[in-house]
C-alpha cells in the first residue's frame, strides 16, 4: 500500500491500502532499518498512534532497538466497557443493563486493569458465576465479556482468552436458555380482553397496541407523538433492537388508539408515559386475565399471521425480524415497504379482533 510520512514527526507513518489504515514507525537504529506496526485506525486514534511513535522514536534516536512489545498503560475494565459501548453505538438502555451487570457480578474487577481478565482469579470468578446464577444471566455474561475482550484485544494488541470459551469446552457452563413457549392461547383472548378493559385507559391502550402491531415492549412504550404521521398513515421507529429503522402502516384499529393518545400531546411527548412495561401484565392478571407475558402478544400476532398464510418475508417485515445469514434472498434482495404489508397487517388485526370478540360495527 501507499505510505504517507508525518511532516513533523520524522519516522511516523501511515500505510494505506484498500482495507486498512495502519500506523507504523519506519526509521533506522545504528544504521539498520527498523519498522514497527503500532495499530490500526480507527481502533487507534491519530493522537494515540503519534504518542506511541514518539516513545519508540526516542529510543531509536538513543541507539536502542525498541522491543516489539511496547509497554502501555492499560485502561480499567470500567473504562473499556464504556469505550466499547460508544464504539459499537450501543443503545443507552443496553448500556445501563451492561453497567448493572458488571457492577453487580464483576464489581471487584471494574477498577482494575483490563489485563487482569486474562489471569486465573478472573477465570475462577467466571466459573463461580456460571455455577451460581441463572442460565439467562450466564448467557448475558458470556456474550458481553467475550465482546469486551475481543474489543480490548483489537484496540490494545492484547491476546486475552475469554474464560467462558474454556469453560464451555470443558462442559462447565449451563445449557443455553431455550425460547420461552407462548403462554397465552388464542382461545383465551376474549377472557384476556375482559380483564384488560378494566385497566386504566393508557395501560389498556398500551396492551392492545402491542397486540395489534407486534412491537417490542420498549418500542411501543417509548413511542413519541413525533413518530406518528396520522395524515400519511405511517408509524416510524428510528431505533430498534435490530439496529434498522422500522415503520408500519396505521390501520383503523391502530388509528383509534393513536388519535386518542396523541390528542393534546406535544411533539416530543410519549404516548404511553407512566405505563410500566415491567408491571402492566401483572396488573391485567390481577384483574382476571389469563397468565401471559408481554412477548406473548408479539408471538400471538406472528402465530395468527402464520395461520392465515402470510409469507415469512411479510411477517418479518411486520415484526422487524432479520433473516438468517444464510437466507441471502430475504436478507439482501427482498425489501418491503409499510404499504406492501398494509393489507396483510389489516387481515391479521381483523382476525385478532374476532378472537377478542370485539364489536367492530
Amino acid at each position: 500500500g501507499r505510505i504517507l510520512r508525518d511532516r513533523f514527526l520524522q519516522g511516523f507513518c501511515v500505510r494505506l491500502n484498500k482495507r486498512k489504515r495502519t500506523f507504523l514507525v519506519a526509521t533506522s537504529v545504528r544504521g539498520k532499518q527498523f519498522r514497527m506496526m503500532l495499530g490500526y485506525w480507527p481502533l487507534m486514534s491519530l493522537d494515540e498512534a503519534r504518542g506511541k511513535a514518539m516513545e519508540i522514536l526516542r529510543q531509536c534516536r538513543n541507539g536502542e532497538r525498541p522491543s516489539r512489545q511496547v509497554p502501555q498503560d492499560l485502561p480499567t475494565l470500567r473504562e473499556v466497557y464504556v469505550a466499547y459501548c460508544v464504539a459499537k453505538g450501543v443503545k443507552p438502555s443496553s448500556q445501563r443493563r451492561y453497567e448493572s451487570f458488571f457492577r453487580t457480578h464483576f464489581g471487584d474487577w471494574l477498577d482494575q486493569s483490563v489485563d487482569q481478565m486474562g489471569h486465573g482469579a478472573f477465570a475462577e470468578h467466571c466459573h463461580w458465576f456460571s455455577q451460581n446464577t441463572g442460565n439467562s444471566l450466564v448467557e448475558l455474561g458470556r456474550g458481553v465479556i467475550g465482546a469486551v475482550i475481543k474489543f480490548v484485544n483489537a484496540v490494545h494488541g492484547l491476546n486475552i482468552k475469554s474464560p467462558f470459551v474454556r469453560l464451555a469446552a470443558a462442559g462447565l457452563l449451563p445449557e443455553r436458555t431455550k425460547p420461552r413457549a407462548r403462554v397465552l392461547q388464542e382461545s383465551e383472548l376474549s377472557l384476556w380482553r375482559e380483564a384488560v378493559d378494566k385497566l386504566k385507559e393508557r395501560q389498556r391502550d398500551y396492551l392492545y397496541f402491542v397486540l395489534f402491531t407486534g412491537l417490542r415492549r420498549n418500542e411501543a412504550r417509548e413511542l413519541c407523538q413525533s413518530q406518528i404521521d396520522l395524515t400519511g398513515g405511517v408509524l416510524s421507529i428510528p431505533e430498534t433492537k435490530t439496529g434498522r429503522p422500522h415503520s408500519l402502516p396505521i390501520t383503523p384499529l391502530m388509528r383509534e388508539i393513536l388519535e386518542r393518545r396523541c390528542r393534546g400531546l406535544e411533539v416530543e411527548n410519549q404516548l404511553f408515559k407512566g405505563v410500566s412495561a415491567d408491571h402492566v401484565a401483572q396488573m391485567a392478571m390481577r384483574l382476571g386475565a389469563p397468565r401471559f407475558m408481554l412477548h406473548d402478544l408479539r408471538k400471538m400476532l406472528a402465530t395468527v399471521g402464520n395461520k392465515l398464510g402470510l409469507g415469512d418475508a411479510v411477517l418479518r417485515r411486520i415484526l422487524n425480524h432479520t433473516a438468517p445469514k444464510t437466507d441471502v434472498l430475504n436478507r439482501h434482495y427482498v425489501g418491503l415497504s409499510e404499504q406492501d404489508v398494509s393489507t396483510a397487517l389489516l387481515h391479521v388485526q381483523n382476525e385478532l379482533a374476532q378472537l377478542l370478540k370485539f364489536d367492530q360495527n
